[in-house]
Order: C-alpha cells, then sequence, then structure tokens
C-alpha cells in the first residue's frame, strides 16, 4: 500500500499547500493508475474529464478516500450547489476543525446540495460521505483561487483588551485554509485505517522555531546598537532589513557579529512598474557593495507585495523575500510567477510590530503579554514564530524579556536565511512511502529531514529512515486547543479602521 496522494488536475494554488504541508503526491496523468493500493487518497479540485468517472467511483466503492471541492463533487455526482458571499468562517467548537479559529475568506463558497451529505463542520460548510466503503469530504471554497489571491485590507488581531491593533496584510487566511486541507487529510486517512504520514516543518525534529526581523528604517545608530547588544546578550540572531537612505550607517551593520544583513530598500515605497521597483533595489544594492554586505534576502516597505515586484527579485536572484499583504502566519513557498513558480521563497511573519501595539495605545507591560501570548499560540499550533520589530520604536526592555521566554522555552532561533536554505532541501525530499504489517518504508533516509506520522492512536516526530515501525513511536493523542473566545469582535468595523487607513495613505504619499 502507497501512502502517497494523488491529485487530478493541474493548480498552482494546490501545490503550494501541498508542498507546505509537505504530502508526498503526484499529479494523476493516467486514469487506469487510480486504485486504493496505488494512492492513499484523492484530490479532485475542480471539474475532471469523464475518462476519470468510472475510475474514481470505483476508487472509493473499494475503499479509497477523495477530498473534493465542491466543483469536482458536483461534476462527478450530478448534485446542484448555491453560493453565497462570505467575509469569514468560523469551525464548529467540537469538530476536527476547531483549532483552527476564525477564517477570512472574504469570497464567495459553493456549497453542494445532496441529501447523501453529512454535515462535518457545520461553521465551516464542510460535509462527509460514506461511497461503498469509502469516504469523502467536500469543501465549499476555491482553494486554487484563494491561494493565488494577492489583495489585501486592514484586519484586527486578537488581544484580551478592548482596543485592538490592526495592520493592512492578506484578504485571505492562506495559513488556515492549508489547515483545513491537512486536517481533512488526516482525517480521510484514519477512516481508511492509514497513518497520515508528513515532511515535519523544521530541521532535525525541532519542536518549534523562532525567526527575529528587524527593520531599520528611520533607525539611528544609537538605537540599532542599543538592538544589537540586547540580541548578543540573549544569543539571538536576528535578521536585519537595512534601509539604506541612511548611507553613513552602513558600516556600522557591517560590523555586527552572529547576524543576518539583508535589505528593505533605498527609498520606503514599492511601486506598481517594474522599472522604479528595479531602480529602487539596484541603488541599494551597491551602497550595500561598498560596505561588502551581499544580501540574500529582502523585506519590501509597509509588507507590500505585487508581481513587479516580484519579478524585479526573481531577476536579482534573491533567494527569499517576506511580505504579510501577501501572506502571513503562514509557512514558507514560492509564489506563482508568470508561467511557473518563483525562484524567490517567501517566508509569511506574524504582521503585528510593537510600532502597531503602540499606536493602539498598548503599554509595554500590554505589548509583552502580547507576545507572550502569540509565543504560547504559535507552539500549539506548531507554526514558526517570526515576529519584526523597529528599532527606532525602541521598546528594547519589552524584547529583551521576549527573547527571555525564547530562550526558557529552549526554542531554537535561526535566520531568514537558514529557514530558507533548509525549506527548499524540505522540498526535494520526495521519498515512495509504502504501508504493511504496522510498518512504513520508504528506501530514503534523511537526517535533517523529519516526519510526523498521525494514527487514530496519536501522532509522533521522528527521523526519515528507510524502515519505521509504527509500533516502537510514542505516539501521543494531541492537546485540544480551545477556541479564542469572541473572536469575532476583532472583525468588527471602528472607525479607528478609517483613521489607520488614511494615515497609511498619507505615509506612502509622502515618501
Amino acid at each position: 500500500m502507497k501512502l502517497r496522494i494523488g491529485l487530478i488536475g493541474l493548480q498552482p494554488g494546490w501545490q503550494i499547500i501541498l508542498q507546505q504541508i509537505g504530502i508526498f503526491y503526484d499529479i494523476i496523468s493516467d486514469a487506469g493508475n487510480i486504485s486504493p493500493e496505488n494512492y492513499s487518497t484523492l484530490i479532485i479540485p475542480e471539474k475532471i474529464d469523464a475518462i476519470y468517472h468510472n475510475s474514481v467511483l470505483n476508487y472509493l466503492i473499494s475503499g479509497g478516500s477523495v477530498l473534493f471541492c465542491t466543483q469536482g463533487y458536483k461534476n462527478l455526482f450530478g448534485v446542484y450547489s448555491k453560493t453565497k458571499k462570505v467575509t469569514y468562517l468560523l469551525p464548529d467548537s467540537n469538530s476536527i476543525f476547531s483549532r483552527i479559529d476564525l477564517i477570512d475568506i472574504n469570497s464567495q463558497i459553493e456549497i453542494p446540495q445532496s441529501s447523501n451529505l453529512q454535515v462535518l463542520d457545520e461553521g465551516l460548510s464542510i460535509f462527509r460521505q460514506q461511497v461503498g466503503k469509502g469516504c469523502l469530504i467536500v469543501i465549499p471554497y476555491d482553494i486554487n483561487l484563494l491561494i493565488l489571491d494577492s489583495s489585501s485590507i486592514r484586519k484586527k488581531f486578537f488581544a484580551e483588551r478592548k482596543e485592538l491593533p490592526s495592520e493592512i496584510v492578506a484578504s485571505v487566511s492562506k495559513g488556515k485554509l492549508r489547515k483545513i486541507i491537512a486536517l481533512s487529510l488526516e482525517y480521510l486517512h484514519h477512516q481508511r485505517g492509514l497513518p497520515f504520514v508528513h515532511k515535519w516543518y523544521y530541521p532535525q525534529g525541532w519542536k518549534g522555531l523562532f525567526i527575529f526581523r528587524l527593520d531599520t528604517d528611520f533607525c539611528s545608530m544609537e538605537d540599532a546598537e542599543s538592538m544589537y547588544e540586547i540580541c548578543s546578550k540573549n544569543n539571538i540572531e536576528a535578521t536585519w532589513f537595512l534601509d539604506t537612505e541612511s548611507e553613513d550607517r552602513l558600516q556600522n551593520y557591517s560590523k555586527m557579529e552572529e547576524q543576518e544583513m539583508a535589505l528593505h530598500c533605498e527609498r520606503h515605497l514599492v511601486f506598481d512598474d517594474y522599472e522604479s521597483n528595479s531602480n529602487n533595489l539596484k541603488t541599494a544594492l551597491s551602497k550595500l557593495e561598498k560596505v561588502s554586505i551581499g544580501p540574500k534576502g529582502f523585506a519590501a516597505p509597509f509588507g507590500d507585495w505585487n508581481r513587479a515586484l516580484a519579478q524585479v527579485l526573481e531577476d536579482m536572484d534573491f533567494a527569499y523575500s517576506s511580505e504579510f499583504t501577501l501572506d502571513y502566519d503562514d509557512l514558507p513557498y514560492f509564489p506563482p510567477l508568470k508561467d511557473g513558480f518563483s525562484t524567490v521563497l517567501q517566508i509569511p511573519i506574524h504582521p503585528i510590530s510593537s510600532g502597531r501595539l503602540r499606536r493602539s495605545h498598548f503599554s509595554e507591560e500590554e505589548m509583552l503579554e502580547y507576545f507572550r501570548k502569540l509565543i504560547e499560540k504559535k507552539q500549539e499550533l506548531n507554526e514558526p514564530i517570526i515576529i519584526y520589530h523597529h528599532p527606532h520604536h525602541q521598546h528594547f526592555e519589552v524584547f529583551d524579556e521576549v527573547f527571555k521566554i525564547i530562550n526558557e522555552k529552549k526554542i531554537r532561533n535561526i535566520t531568514m536565511f537558514e529557514y530558507a536554505g533548509w525549506w527548499e532541501k524540505r522540498i526535494q525530499v520526495n521519498p515512495d512511502l509504502k504501508y504493511e504489517g504496522n510498518e512504513i518504508t520508504s528506501g530514503h533516509s534523511e537526517e535533517d529531514i523529519y516526519l510526523r506520522i498521525s494514527t487514530k492512536d496519536g501522532d509522533a516526530i521522528t527521523n526519515m529512515s528507510t524502515r519505521i515501525l509504527l509500533s516502537k513511536l510514542d505516539l501521543k493523542q494531541p492537546e485540544k486547543i480551545i477556541q479564542t473566545e469572541k473572536i469575532e469582535r476583532t472583525r468588527k468595523k471602528h472607525w479607528r479602521d478609517l483613521l489607520y487607513n488614511y494615515e497609511s495613505r498619507k505615509r506612502k504619499s509622502e515618501k
């Protein structure tokens, strides 16, 4: 029995999600290969050619499992659907998706209408159905369209206080859609009595990861030195994104030890056209070259992203970039570009900085509590902890305490470039997994890449080896994650949203 997923239909949004999860999959081109022995689960995101219909139905009837989007389900079973416009969704508190919390869609969803479907999660409009010996799930979202969406909007982020921080970020909660897919595939494998296996998110089976990003726009050298001192004292290797407009300070950055230097900008703007973005970055790079800094990474001013900028980064051979108007609170991926994928890895971060907290009138004690709760939540959800700060906002004592929390919890700290390099290696590892007699074999071992193996009895993280006995794993049931109470209030409109949007437009117009 192969532990491999079959994807029918080539869609870049789905490829992004499957690579992020670390699933072993094939794009199916021959209906004759579809069988429960060849594929542990199928994914059918869109309408499929008639030549696949009988193969998929036979696969289900004989015990296979299938994840459908509504279009594919309608096409195969001849049912109709209803569409509705959705701003956000909330999962049921007792479903397999309850840990996900609020999901921003800001799009239409398409709900299938069939008496054969059973509700799996009413809040998310996700359904299941038994077909013969097999099981299917239907999700009502056009995953490809939503993952490729590059629109942005101001959102508020939860805190246990009345006034909430906000930032202009990606309209769609892409990281939460990825979790829906991962949990659906896990459920479908368990329905077949199969383990669900995917590549772990961090090197060598680490339980977590911390990256600290610093944007140096408007930063005095005194503030930069104070920030550097606190990083060094706490053994934190930060990634500094340099604003080169203040050329006289660049030499000082080049002398900082055990820190990564990357590029922010010359002019603190992202332009709509290729040439302006190119000239802006070329000017900055020429200044950095004079002080022997060769940046591998880039983070755009205001977190802005567009395809013109993405093409410039591609042509300049950057290893990675990080823009929260494209994505935030998610795993890395290569964005689509032209007819393929960019070679510039996108590394999403948590988009709320101390500056945004201060603008929402947080005290330093409240700032520290915000970051403390964020770290705890990220650990619960097995997400990388990537936060950012502008040294010119100071609040150095807050981050001194944040670093102490990271060290006390023994969370590994690396730079963005180090994470990008490891993530590319992770993508390349693609062995054929087989399951038989409570044993997984791969014919492949990898020291740096670990696997998460999930069964109905629990899950475990283990190194990738040629032979894994499930009976030898220390399987543990994951702790239940309680939904955030009153999370809906983050989406209530407030007059301050208009004020902050005006301030954002004003800042950009003054550059």
